[in-house]
């Protein structure tokens, strides 16, 4: 398998990627915005063929938050979400000065919260809850 990540992704991908973990596929417009506002993308291709995503979305100085974290169904197990991770965090580390810190923070889905604890993320159920707000127009 000849694995590579890179930083770009087609709007027609994305879909497919959003597709295969049954996420809700918005406009092209939507999500041309969001993988250009994104502070950093990881995408994991295996021979040019696009299997996986990770985004991080935020403020470029504090926070960030990682979003649409996904891997084809046949290409799960593989270890290549934890490298999808592995890519945000260093990409992080990289821009932060000595003595500087970023919060990374996640609202993983129903039954993923050990393969965020197993990247090195903590879990704090007494301090903190995940809510959401859809809006249609």
């Amino acid at each position: 398998m000849n694995l590579n990540f890179v930083n770009e992704i087609t709007v027609e991908d994305y879909k497919k990627l959003l597709k295969s973990a049954d996420w809700k596929v918005l406009s092209d417009k939507q999500h041309q915005k969001a993988l250009d506002n994104s502070m950093f993308l990881s995408v994991a291709k295996v021979d040019e063929k696009v299997v996986g995503i990770a985004r991080l979305v935020g403020d470029y100085g504090t926070h960030g938050l990682i979003a649409d974290v996904v891997v084809l169904p046949e290409y799960r197990g593989k270890k290549i979400g934890r490298q999808l991770i592995g890519n945000i965090v260093k990409y992080v580390t990289d821009f932060l000065d000595e003595d500087e810190q970023f919060l990374i923070e996640l609202l993983p889905e129903n039954g993923k919260r050990n393969f965020y604890l197993n990247c090195g993320f903590k879990y704090k159920p007494e301090n903190l809850d995940g809510m959401y707000l859809w809006i249609k127009k």
